[in-house]
């Protein structure tokens, strides 16, 4: 039985009268309106007892006045001085403020602002810190490129000629509070950023329904989970993320969800932003490397859900 029988048994069985010819079509379609509004408001298992209304709003607008998630409106400089994605992005405008960035021929970061920014240790990636890689460059540094991409998504940057210098806007924005660049940056990393963009999978996995990952860590992460504990809920709401996720490295070859949900949500985003904290885990020969995820106080300081 698909989606629309259902519905439509479940509202004959509520409004019996209507299989007996007793209503007019207009009427008919009155009452299902109301039907669908009331079904559309009632939570659902499946979505960790939100209604489809809530949930449509999460996946639709996230950031909108009548989305279950708000972000609070005064945000004190403690807490973003605790977010290094956040703090890096303000040395790239502070960096704007006294003059325009000139990219290299390829478009990428000059190599003594990667530096600086890698320097800085607010964040760090495994290669460059073991040795591995050796070259801090915005091609071998994830969050540079991200970083990047976030200047050029930013309503405050401009790029011409292969420079990018602030707008108006940007540098009106610079001189408010720092709470104002922060909702920016955020916004623009939930809303217009691609994430496949760091890691080139073919999938909207780990970027869909971000807003309802960061509810599922609201609802559970007082307590360690592994990032398959939440990788299997979003599974649950969403079960065509299912669909096989070829590999951009290997030909022939897949990738799981739970890892791009991992990357993606927890490792970037959720951690870049320091909405959770990480706990690795001793390695076992089925589970190459768990690892397991808890909330941080600052989730519930900058960001509500109202239900």
């Amino acid at each position: 039985m698909g989606v629309a029988d259902e519905i439509w048994q479940a509202f004959i069985t509520a409004h019996p009268e209507v299989a007996h010819g007793h209503w007019s079509l207009q009427e008919v379609n009155q009452k299902m309106a109301a039907f669908m509004q009331a079904r559309n408001q009632q939570p659902l298992p499946d979505f960790e007892d939100l209604s489809p209304q809530q949930m449509h709003l999460l996946l639709s607008d996230p950031w909108g006045s009548s989305s279950p998630l708000c972000l609070l409106p005064e945000m004190e400089d403690s807490l973003l001085d605790q977010i290094p994605f956040f703090r890096l992005m303000e040395v790239l405008y502070q960096h704007l403020l006294v003059q325009p960035i000139k990219l290299t021929p390829k478009g990428n970061l000059p190599l003594a602002l990667c530096r600086e920014l890698y320097e800085r240790k607010l964040l760090v990636q495994e290669d460059i810190e073991k040795g591995i890689t050796k070259k801090i460059s915005e091609d071998n540094v994830a969050f540079l490129q991200a970083l990047k991409t976030g200047l050029l998504l930013s309503p405050f940057v401009k790029k011409r000629q292969n420079t990018l210098s602030l707008t108006k806007a940007g540098g009106q924005a610079l001189a408010k509070k720092r709470s104002v660049l922060f909702k920016q940056v955020l916004q623009d990393y939930t809303h217009r950023f691609n994430w496949a963009y760091l890691d080139q999978a073919q999938t909207p996995a780990g970027q869909f329904g971000w807003a309802y990952s960061l509810y599922l860590v609201h609802c559970y992460g007082s307590q360690w989970q592994s990032t398959d504990f939440y990788a299997a809920k979003v599974l649950k709401a969403f079960p065509h993320l299912r669909e096989p996720i070829p590999s951009s490295r290997l030909a022939g070859s897949y990738l799981e969800f739970e890892r791009v949900y991992r990357w993606r949500f927890v490792e970037q985003f959720a951690h870049w932003f320091v909405l959770v904290e990480l706990q690795e885990q001793p390695r076992r020969f089925y589970d190459p490397d768990p690892l397991l995820i808890r909330k941080t106080p600052l989730l519930d300081s900058l960001l509500r859900f109202t239900l």
